[in-house]
């Protein structure tokens, strides 16, 4: 007995129901429904619905967009194409489905997320155990790592998924979201709101992703993120209790009579791993092989505490045995010279709370002092005598805290950082050259070198700024293997916007092929 076949009819729209579950698309573009409703005014519906008979209604299977556009543009009617219903309602929703995504994705005509969600929901329908096999059911040039690739979407946090549903984050960048996301849902988040708020899109994210994994603990969010750097762990910060965190700085401030007024506590690798092992740890590596470099940030605040305490009891216990050496060496000593025994009487100690009270009243004193002459320094005469030597303590900062500044575009650009070695072929008797390119040290070398030897500030600015800075900008790094690449240099839109008459009198007039790295 044959399956009855689709008709086609116009139907009354208010009979058409929507059913969850039965649209891969979770939203829609409210800019291209309007866009869609304009044409529908127009043209009418050209292209009909799909729908299946539900009683004396009717659910739609493929076309829901362009329901809710025709019922926008005032339409009563539109043409259908009616499937009939194949064993249960259940069973032809779920075959409905099926076909709907594949119909969408073969089109791709979905956002990554809803995409990612439809293949999940199609393997558990058609029990399809491998990507590959996934793959092949779409087909249509969709490879099983493509499908893997969105598959793995579906582990990120919601607000994650959510800027990649929108197209502000792209898929590629899952896999860095995807190790900080394990750690620390809301960290994750915020590098995308961040990305979003500095207009980082595409390839950018993934090339900047260490830039913006940085720059997350230092912005502001309305939720923002617990960041702790663990060479760096503010005792006040971190300890709630007001008579502990007096105590532990006072500790602190024993050990380092000059530290800063507000002490930061360095913890050592044995402390950093106990984050890790605690899973409070989020990190980033950045490795280019010759060059690696790896950012943390602790997420647990009262870890950090505990941690912090722990590395003050650590440096007491080490300034302890040092203290018995030194006796040991002077009482030695003592005893070689037939000196004086030491005096056994000894004034009070003062308590670790009155030394620290007694230096901020001196440091404030002190500090005092230098705002007073400072403003007295200002002028002329001051810019002219130390302008000089300003700009280069400022460029050299900028090239310590961008190793990678030179590297990243000077060393593709200037010839001094190169070495050309030309051979000729021996079975056709042509040249060819192999070029070797400076490493990340070297180069960093070699522009601080630059900048301790300039003899004036434009100088300076000419080099740090006008060569290196905007070298990192235009530089194409394909013109290396992926494993010699090192990314990083200045990464700073509004730098670049800043800059962007200087880039342009440097960006060369032909036309590229290919596009900046």
């Amino acid at each position: 007995m044959s399956q009855p076949s689709s008709t086609t009819a116009v139907l009354d729209l208010s009979k058409i129901d929507v059913e969850g579950g039965v649209n891969p698309r979770t939203h829609f573009d409210e800019a291209s429904l309007a866009e869609l409703e304009a044409s529908i005014r127009q043209d009418g519906l050209v292209t009909a619905l799909t729908v299946v008979p539900q009683g004396d209604r009717y659910t739609v299977i493929a076309g829901e967009r362009r329901l809710i556009a025709a019922k926008r543009a005032g339409l009563t009617e539109a043409p259908a194409v009616i499937r009939p219903v194949k064993g249960t309602k259940d069973a032809t929703l779920k075959a409905s489905r099926a076909a709907t995504l594949v119909e969408n994705l073969i089109r791709d005509d979905l956002d990554p997320v809803d995409a990612a969600q439809g293949l999940a929901d199609l393997a558990a329908s058609e029990n399809l155990t491998t990507h590959q096999q996934i793959a092949d059911r779409i087909g249509k040039k969709k490879s099983a790592s493509w499908v893997s690739a969105h598959l793995r979407l579906l582990k990120l946090p919601e607000g994650v998924q959510a800027y990649i549903a929108k197209g502000e984050i792209p898929v590629d960048g899952e896999r860095a979201l995807r190790k900080v996301a394990k750690v620390s849902p809301r960290v994750a988040e915020c590098i995308c709101e961040l990305a979003v708020r500095r207009k980082v899109k595409g390839s950018d994210f993934v090339r900047h992703f260490d830039g913006l994994f940085q720059l997350t603990a230092e912005s502001r969010f309305e939720n923002p993120p617990t960041m702790i750097p663990p060479k760096a762990v503010r005792i006040s910060q971190v300890v709630d209790d007001p008579k502990k965190r007096r105590d532990l700085g006072d500790r602190y401030r024993v050990l380092h009579p000059h530290s800063p007024s507000e002490p930061a506590v360095r913890l050592n690798e044995d402390e950093i791993d106990a984050a890790r092992a605690a899973g409070c740890l989020v990190e980033h590596v950045v490795d280019q092989g010759e060059w690696r470099q790896t950012h943390a940030f602790i997420t647990d605040t009262a870890l950090a505490a505990d941690l912090a305490e722990r590395a003050v009891e650590r440096e007491e216990k080490v300034a302890i045995e040092r203290k018995k050496e030194e006796e040991k060496r002077q009482a030695a000593a003592s005893r070689s010279s037939n000196g004086a025994s030491p005096e056994d009487g000894k004034a009070p100690q003062k308590s670790a709370y009155q030394e620290r009270q007694e230096k901020a009243e001196e440091a404030r004193d002190w500090n005092q002092e230098v705002g007073r002459e400072l403003l007295k320094r200002r002028g002329g005469s001051s810019r002219k005598e130390f302008a000089l030597s300003r700009v280069k303590a400022l460029a050299l900062m900028l090239i310590q805290d961008n190793p990678t500044l030179a590297a990243s575009g000077l060393r593709l650009v200037m010839e001094q950082l190169q070495d050309v070695e030309v051979r000729q072929l021996t079975a056709t008797g042509k040249t060819k050259e192999k070029v070797s390119y400076a490493g990340v040290e070297e180069c960093c070398q070699y522009l601080e070198k630059r900048v301790k030897e300039a003899r004036s500030v434009n100088e300076v600015l000419e080099l740090a700024v006008g060569d290196a800075v905007v070298a990192s900008f235009l530089a194409d790094e394909n013109e290396l293997p992926q494993s010699k690449r090192v990314g990083g240099g200045i990464y700073d839109p509004e730098a670049e916007k800043l800059l962007s008459a200087d880039i342009k009198s440097v960006r060369p007039r032909r036309q590229r092929r290919k596009s900046r790295k």
